[in-house]
């Protein structure tokens, strides 16, 4: 990978950023510069990436004009909370886009759960995070992708970028507020609790209350979708009545229900 530019924003306190070139993946780099004993609050940033991936495996368009970021956290919270990092960062995105745009069109932006952020339903940034341990402590590493001016076509989740709906921001300057965003939404997890982090993950949720598809390795669930729970878990009423617990799966909507999908960033 070769070393671009310095970067241009000012991180906040306790954040530092290496901007790159090209890479491989920027979350396989930062899991590298935590395994060469990097500490916590490193992002690292491609213009372009040559193997970028999602979740499950799929591959991620890499269309040089695009985000590509990764940030690198040690021990953020305690094993048993990781499971509500996702929200954070997705809270963290969405306040992102949500400043670019012009205020009218900021009550088409929604989450998809547990961490896609849509735009009028079409999927505008993903998120991957990806963990590891290195014997000093446990890595986290968060991966995000914005489609500032390309997005793929032959997908089978609609899909638009930034440049389409009218807001020209370079991937710089997207990571410049992203940056911010996300730091402001980490601290406010740690001092406030999961809590406020699920009522504002709510507020923006999209398909909350309605008919619903999830889609898992081993098995396809249809019913409403009711909440989250308090770990942030989807909860599915089911045509019974029952309540379905789900940590993770591929959720669609409408006509949608039951198509591919692509996730996350890497």
């Amino acid at each position: 990978m070769t070393a671009g530019a310095p970067p241009a924003a000012v991180l906040p306190d306790g954040f530092r950023v290496l901007k790159l070139e090209e890479t491989a993946s920027t979350n396989a780099a930062a899991l590298d510069a935590a395994r060469a004993g990097e500490p916590g609050g490193l992002w690292i940033t491609a213009r372009r990436q040559s193997a970028g991936r999602g979740r499950q495996g799929r591959v991620w368009t890499s269309d040089e004009g695009n985000l590509f970021a990764s940030l690198l956290l040690r021990d953020p919270v305690r094993a048993d909370r990781l499971g509500e990092l996702p929200l954070v960062i997705a809270l963290g995105v969405h306040d992102t886009v949500a400043e670019l745009l012009p205020p009218l069109q900021r009550g088409q932006l929604a989450i998809k759960w547990p961490n896609d952020l849509v735009f009028d339903g079409a999927k505008l940034a993903g998120i991957l995070l990806e963990g590891a341990d290195d014997g000093r402590s446990r890595v986290v590493v968060v991966g995000i992708g914005v489609n500032c001016r390309h997005f793929p076509a032959k997908i089978e989740y609609p899909a638009t970028s930034l440049a389409a709906i009218g807001v020209p921001a370079s991937a710089d300057e997207v990571f410049a507020v992203l940056a911010v965003a996300v730091a402001r939404r980490l601290g406010e997890w740690r001092l406030e609790g999961f809590e406020a982090v699920r009522a504002a993950w709510l507020a923006r949720a999209r398909g909350l209350g309605e008919t619903i598809r999830v889609r898992m390795p081993a098995r396809t669930l249809e019913g409403r979708f009711e909440a989250l729970d308090a770990a942030g878990r989807l909860l599915l009423r089911l045509a019974d009545g029952r309540i379905e617990t789900i940590s993770a799966g591929d959720v669609f909507f409408g006509t949608a229900a039951g198509a591919g999908a692509t996730g996350g960033h890497a």
